[in-house]
């Protein structure tokens, strides 16, 4: 019986899979290649977390135990197996070339397949009614789901099968539900869908056959899930699930067939409030034999505690097709950006390690705030240069900013260079009471002007801005929307309209000034001296969800103010668009919080 020499290395994955492209079903069954994965985990030969540890020592106790209500049958395992072997990889650098299952997947699909009852009602029907799978990006989820839905479809042996992958939103279900019509259009398995009899339908694939059967997607937005007599149902990146609806329908027409499949499919995500972070400790529980539910099968593929995210072990352990599908450059790369990129976390953690990660990290560190509040060129020096000034009018009861932003060509490097000049008011009662720190201080030294009564006088705020235009070369006001309609209103009236910009501040509106941003700190290409705005600097976190990242302050800390950074943003939107600048950095989307 094969078994690696040591730790799996890229020479042994590739010879492995050598073998499996042409092993026959005699010699498959003989070696026992369906556990070939589970004895090179338990040996120590291929690194995985807990919970696939757990996983596997859940299916061998059952092997190992004549009392066991459960036999285990390869026959359908292997068939699966040499199902996809018959179709093609699609997409990326094996594409065209078969679909060789990787021995994690064919242990996978072994269990949820192989496993059936010995007695009663349901014997010889399957174990598993549920399977759960969560595992990070690059694991091949889509393509191999893909497949089994057309297995599940055409040779599962089940009459007139309704076959669904569900998601979210229908663009995310049909990615999966494409890949099978790619699979069914490939001219090479041309022949094989002849024997298949499935044919592509408007929005659906149909097999006419004589069991029949059909194979659709589903959304939130679709107009009915009534009906259904589901046969197989996946249900794809359930972390973007926000409750259990869809599951719960799902799982409701599956109940009507008796070895009907529930398939999860996710990566880790962001949401600690939706269904998908309670599935996952369900079954983080349920691997971890804290509860039992023997009609599930489940794998976790991510970091066990105290791993250290930036070394190689950790990330063949959380990737079970690190040797098969994962660029390990690329890989290495991204990790490692999340020293300095901190707003990469959250897309680094949850789709490279598949770990549930909700960011409240400090956007920037102080060392790299401090290294650009040098700037001691006295402002009137600007006066002929381009001027953009950001406007945010967040809390009238606190404290706004306006701030001036000048851009000049620097010719040493060649490139734009931008100087801050921010200006600052809070009311004066608030001021005099001292109950805010350093209010007081700041007021005292003219970095903090003040308006008379109990909140900022918008008035005093709109002639300052008014005087701006005369005082400086003014390109635009840039504004947030929010509290400003009448101030900008005038000043369009006073100035005209294509001097007062509203900035998008929406989950992408302020994207590129933001990246814009940190990328001219890091390169020195921004500069200021204003300790009001270094606190500013210092207080905006980072909060990521599905990807997209949001600046703002601690919900914890409403006295942790931003507004001179969130101004600053505004006047970068425009300057971005002005100069057409490349704010070249990495890709997110992201919002400036709103309330300063």
């Amino acid at each position: 019986m094969y078994s690696y020499k040591g730790i799996e290395t890229q020479e042994e994955f590739d010879n492995r899979q050598e073998y499996l492209k042409s092993v026959d079903k005699n010699t498959f069954l003989l070696n026992d290649d369906t556990w070939f994965y589970a004895r090179e985990v338990k040996k120590g030969n291929i690194l995985a977390c807990e919970y696939i540890h757990f996983a596997i020592d859940r299916e061998l106790s059952k092997l190992n135990d004549p009392d066991c209500p459960y036999y285990f049958d390869p026959e359908p395992g292997y068939k699966f197996f040499k199902f996809c072997r018959y179709n093609s990889h699609l997409k990326g650098p094996l594409g065209g070339q078969p679909f060789i299952l990787s021995d994690w997947q064919i242990w996978a699909f072994s269990m949820m397949l192989g496993w059936k009852h010995k007695h009663g009602q349901k014997k010889n029907y399957r174990q598993y009614s549920i399977t759960y799978l969560e595992c990070p990006r690059g694991s091949g989820k889509t393509a191999m789901m893909a497949l089994f839905g057309l297995y599940m479809l055409t040779l599962d042996g089940e009459w007139e099968p309704e076959v669904y992958v569900a998601a979210t939103k229908k663009d995310q279900a049909n990615l999966l539900l494409n890949s099978v019509v790619r699979q069914v259009e490939y001219h090479k398995n041309k022949s094989l869908v002849k024997r298949l009899k499935v044919k592509r339908k408007r929005e659906y694939l149909e097999c006419k056959s004589t069991r029949a059967g059909v194979f659709k997607s589903l959304s939130r937005d679709s107009k009915s899930f009534d009906g259904m007599n589901i046969h197989c149902a996946m249900v794809d990146e359930i972390h973007a699930h926000k409750d259990s609806e869809i599951w719960d329908v799902l799982k409701s027409g599956a109940n009507k067939r008796d070895q009907s499949m529930m398939v999860g499919i996710t990566t880790a995500g962001t949401n600690f409030n939706g269904f998908g972070f309670s599935y996952s400790k369900f079954i983080k529980t349920l691997l971890s034999g804290v509860v039992e539910d023997e009609s599930i099968f489940a794998l976790i593929y991510t970091i066990d505690k105290n791993d250290d995210i930036y070394t190689r072990d950790t990330w063949v352990k959380a990737n079970p097709s690190w040797y098969a599908s994962i660029n390990h450059n690329q890989f290495e790369n991204d990790i490692k950006r999340t020293l300095t990129w901190v707003e990469t976390k959250s897309e680094t953690y949850t789709k490279l390690l598949n770990i549930w990660y909700q960011s409240n990290d400090k956007w920037l560190t102080p060392e790299l705030i401090n290294s650009c509040n040098t700037l001691t060129i006295p402002e009137e020096n600007f006066k002929y240069d381009d001027c953009i000034i950001g406007v945010d009018l967040a809390y009238a009861e606190d404290m706004l900013a306006y701030v001036k932003v000048y851009e000049k060509f620097n010719q040493v490097d060649q490139k734009y260079h931008y100087y801050v000049y921010p200006v600052y008011y809070s009311p004066e009662s608030l001021i005099e009471k001292n109950e805010k720190k350093n209010y007081l201080r700041w007021h005292d030294e003219g970095l903090l002007n003040s308006t008379p009564g109990d909140i900022i006088d918008f008035d005093i705020i709109q002639d300052q801005l008014s005087e701006e235009y005369h005082n400086t070369q003014l390109y635009e006001y840039a504004f947030d929307r929010y509290n400003a309609h009448q101030m900008a209103g005038s000043l369009q009236k006073k100035f005209g309209e294509n001097m007062v910009i509203y900035c998008n501040q929406s989950m992408s509106g302020l994207n590129e000034a933001t990246k814009f941003f940190k990328r001219l700190m890091i390169e020195k290409r921004i500069h200021f001296k204003h300790e009001i705005f270094v606190w500013n600097c210092l207080n905006a976190h980072v909060v990521s969800r599905e990807g997209l990242i949001k600046i703002t302050k601690d919900p914890t800390s409403p006295d942790e103010k931003i507004d001179g950074l969130a101004a600053t943003l505004n006047a970068l939107d425009r300057f971005i668009v002005k100069t057409n600048e490349d704010y070249d950095s990495p890709v997110f989307e992201i919002e400036i919080g709103r309330g300063g």
